[in-house]
């Protein structure tokens, strides 16, 4: 069979690894791998679909000013990790930002705009190529890239793999779209000690015969000052021997003389034949504790195994000083609101050390808390007001609890729960300010259905994923809530991924906090 090659011109990206030509002959859309928008490439379609096909570059006849000339990581174009760095970091930025005007367009989301009307809404994206210009309207809406955009990442897990032939444990990332794995020796974006320790890892299980199908991952977790290390085995538990425990125990030792950062060794067992990494079952094996110690700004946080914690630290404290803002205006709203006589908060609920024309108690929920980063760090900062959260992971909650005892903080609870039961109770939608950070899925309808049952003035939701929120944020637009900020952090630099933090009100600003 001839393969059918192309002539393309790349016109813009797509959320997901390919970038986006149109086909002369049909006029369908072509996506295509480790393309860059002005690009002019042959291309070998090897996929057609109904209404779209699939290629690869066979030739690049002119590329792009806005290709990255050299990237830093020779394995990138079949590496799955990265999937844009073949592309310039400032353009990555933008193109992100076309992304997430695109998800709100195709959810029909009213994107917050001082110069907002509704019949050029619409019209400023068909007016413009996506992959040549940002959008003329909502300048206001940006993504807040990083100065360094290397070694951010303070979490890796690597799938590892035994050569039969020699014993040899490879661990790595798999090439995109397969199961064949790279073995990684440099990685640019994660945390430097994982690259020594990584190789060690590797020579001592090969030296042990650790390796598939007994061992499945391996987690390394790092502070931000990289010195305190985790590093956790994943296993399958119904292959594991009583030699392979002493084997890894020694592997472990060995570790942690070596390495006087690692701080705790763990196994974590997980028999599921899932997409699932983590199992619930871990067991310290050696270090005197099963967790590290990280630093955001002024808090200290216990991060175990299994714990979700925020993998780029700089840009998670961006994105805690802009909900730290939010907070800030709701609580100067509330102090005018309560100067004015609108307040409904008994006097009771006010501190005996606070006086008059001081501002009354917030009730505020963090949904999704995970270890409890953020209401951590804004029950620090706003000892004033009341904070509670939830999360469904045992394991994230037994550290919540640990770091507000770690933090001495008295106006924090925290309590093990799923979202759709949380919200189910009536008594658990009385806040004034609820935030909202749920996994890349999002909110379910019923979920969104209950929230805005409650009292909340304002919703502050972060997401991984553009799309879900869009969609989130439309469902709350039919119950009466408006979208009046959002910002954009480039949590995952050199992928098409993007945090988004939104605030929403009730479509009536009048409303008052605490009614």
């Amino acid at each position: 069979m001839v393969a059918d090659i192309k002539d393309f011109k790349i016109d813009s990206m797509s959320f997901g690894l390919h970038a986006i030509a149109t086909d002369p002959d049909s006029g369908i859309k072509v996506f295509i791998e480790n393309a860059c928008p002005g690009d002019e490439l042959k291309a070998e379609i090897y996929d057609v679909q109904k209404d779209m096909a699939f290629a690869h570059i066979a030739e690049i006849s002119s590329a792009s000013p806005l290709r990255e000339e050299d990237p830093r990581c020779k394995l990138h174009k079949i590496c799955g990790s990265c999937q844009w760095q073949h592309i310039k970091y400032e353009e990555q930025l933008n193109f992100k930002r076309i992304n997430l005007l695109d998800a709100f367009k195709l959810n029909k989301v009213k994107l917050p705009s001082d110069d907002y009307e509704e019949e050029n809404y619409n019209d400023d994206y068909e007016k413009e190529s996506t992959g040549n210009k940002a959008r003329k309207q909502h300048q206001n809406i940006s993504v807040k890239g990083l100065s360094n955009p290397w070694h951010f990442r303070n979490k890796v897990i690597y799938p590892v793999e035994t050569v039969k032939s020699t014993g040899r444990l490879l661990a790595g990332y798999y090439k995109t779209k397969s199961n064949d794995l790279i073995n990684i020796k440099h990685c640019p974006i994660q945390y430097s000690i994982f690259e020594e320790l990584m190789e060690g890892i590797k020579e001592l299980c090969s030296g042990e015969g650790i390796g598939t199908p007994l061992l499945r991952h391996v987690l390394l977790r790092s502070s931000y000052d990289e010195n305190e290390v985790l590093v956790s085995f994943i296993l399958r538990k119904k292959l594991l021997k009583a030699r392979d425990r002493h084997a890894i125990k020694r592997i472990f030792d060995v570790i942690l003389r070596e390495f006087p950062e690692v701080k705790a060794a763990t196994i974590n067992y997980n028999d599921d034949s899932t997409n699932v990494i983590l199992g619930e079952e871990t067991e310290l094996i050696a270090g005197d504790r099963d967790y590290i110690v990280d630093k955001l700004k002024d808090i200290q946080v216990k991060i175990s195994t299994s714990s979700f914690f925020q993998i780029n630290n700089e840009q998670f404290c961006n994105i805690l000083e802009s909900i730290k803002s939010f907070i800030e205006q709701a609580r100067s709203e509330n102090q005018r609101n309560t100067e004015n006589g609108v307040s409904l908060h008994a006097q009771q609920d006010l501190k005996e050390t606070e006086t008059q024309g001081a501002v009354s108690r917030l009730k505020i929920l963090d949904a999704y808390s995970g270890i409890g980063s953020i209401s951590l760090s804004l029950a620090q900062a706003f000892p004033q007001h009341s904070f509670k959260s939830f999360e469904l992971n045992n394991a994230a909650v037994i550290n919540a609890k640990d770091n507000i005892k770690l933090n001495d903080l008295n106006n924090l609870e925290v309590e093990l729960a799923s979202a759709e039961d949380y919200f189910k109770e009536e008594e658990n939608l009385d806040f004034d300010i609820i935030i909202l950070n749920p996994p890349r899925k999002g909110c379910s309808n019923k979920i969104l259905e209950n929230i805005s049952k409650s009292t909340a003035k304002w919703i502050i939701y972060l997401s991984c994923n553009p799309s879900t929120l869009a969609r989130d944020i439309k469902f709350l637009e039919g119950a009466n809530f408006k979208l009046e900020e959002i910002k954009a952090f480039d949590m995952f630099p050199h992928t098409f991924h993007l945090e988004t933090l939104a605030l929403l009100r009730p479509h009536s600003k009048t409303a008052p906090l605490n009614n």
